[in-house]
């Protein structure tokens, strides 16, 4: 089954969900856009009665993890949503498998107050529960700590209303060691016996050291032989200390030489957004067939297949200084013509949550990344106030 949010579907998704008539709970009202089974609030419960213990269960947003602990709050799925959300829980959930790690959580209320000397700086600052990069700060040193603190504030603060408390929460912060390396994005699932699948393998750009942004992500044969095995072997040591079975992630790791270690684990749910997809362009990976089939793709085969370009998405957020209340339009089409080859634009409702498009876009190479990475979106945006001016 999939708990649906209306905000941002994707088209794939949908599609796989009517083919093979996947029982569907939506959050909110859907219209007819859906053939599969459309529910009302007051059949929710009777619908959770009749999924099978053993279906797999998805959802397109994390905001489905509050309506599932509202019906089935001692299931498997839920408790293992919960802890993996924490991402204090998770870091000590995995202390065994890294001892040397450092971390530490404390109340928002009392970050001011926290002597600095006991940090071990170079860390990162993050809200406990969290979404996309909301709120996420990386600190150098003693004297870029009060800037941090602040932003991390603000952004809570812009945040407030577009997330449900689950998915970004503001009361307690993680501080944690700043990891070295590149960055991956992994989606993959758990099989019915435990055993781990890969879905998707992304590289994430930044344009600098303290950039935090989800603007790009990329997938190419280079960069999934850089990190497959490793990530597949990071998949196989949480299960032993976490028994997941017919479970979906989206986690993030960091190699630096031969050593990976974890950012977060996503739960119940592919990479945000339906940014997913673009696996389906990269190498036609259909990754929600794959996991309510209960089946693996060939990875010899696509890396076999698969040419020598690079694929990516770019995902253009309205800036966190403006209030997306304040725009008036989006100039899309002039946006689109930033991308040398799109393979896809999908326009999305920047009301919700500040996502104004994603763009799924082919390369030569990494120059055109290079160069978006610093691209200013606010000529894009109407402002009402100058509209009326």
């Amino acid at each position: 089954m999939i708990i649906l949010n209306e905000s941002i579907v994707s088209p794939i998704l949908l599609k796989v969900l009517e083919e093979q008539q996947i029982p569907v709970l939506e959050q909110g009202q859907w219209g007819d856009t859906l053939k599969s089974e459309k529910l009302n609030i007051q059949k929710d419960t009777e619908f959770f009665k009749s999924v099978e213990k053993d279906k797999r269960i998805l959802t397109n947003s994390e905001n489905g993890i509050t309506l599932l602990g509202h019906f089935q709050p001692d299931s498997n799925e839920y408790i293992w949503s919960k802890l993996l959300k924490d991402k204090s829980q998770v870091r000590n959930l995995t202390k065994s498998l890294y001892p040397d790690f450092y971390f530490q959580d404390i109340d928002l209320s009392m970050i001011s107050e926290l002597d600095i000397n006991q940090i071990t700086f170079p860390v990162v600052i993050k809200p406990n529960i969290g979404y996309s990069s909301v709120g996420v700060h990386k600190v150098k040193n003693e004297q870029d700590w009060d800037i941090a603190v602040n932003q991390l504030k603000a952004d809570l603060l812009h945040s407030d209303g577009l997330y449900d408390s689950e998915v970004v929460g503001s009361q307690t912060v993680l501080i944690e060691a700043w990891i070295q390396g590149g960055e991956y994005a992994i989606d993959g699932y758990y099989n019915q016996d435990g055993e781990p699948v890969i879905l998707n393998v992304f590289k994430r750009l930044f344009k600098d050291d303290y950039d935090t942004s989800d603007r790009i992500y990329y997938t190419s044969k280079l960069a999934i032989d850089e990190i497959y095995h490793e990530a597949l072997k990071f998949m196989k040591n949480i299960q032993t200390v976490l028994p997941l079975r017919n479970y979906p992630v989206h986690f993030e790791i960091r190699k630096k030489g031969n050593r990976v270690i974890p950012i977060e684990i996503n739960p119940l749910r592919f990479a945000g957004a339906g940014t997913t997809d673009l696996g389906y362009h990269a190498y036609g990976m259909n990754m929600y067939e794959h996991y309510f089939s209960g089946t693996k793709p060939d990875w010899n085969r696509i890396l076999e297949e698969m040419d020598d370009r690079i694929y990516s998405l770019f995902f253009a957020e309205v800036p966190l200084e403006i209030n997306p209340e304040d725009v008036a339009r989006i100039d899309h089409d002039g946006l689109r013509h930033e991308f040398e080859h799109v393979l896809e634009y999908r326009q999305l409702p920047f009301q919700n949550d500040r996502s104004m498009a994603i763009i799924f876009y082919r390369s030569e190479d990494l120059n055109e990344n290079l160069q978006l990475l610093h691209l200013d979106l606010i000529p894009y945006l109407t402002i009402k106030h100058l509209v009326f001016n």
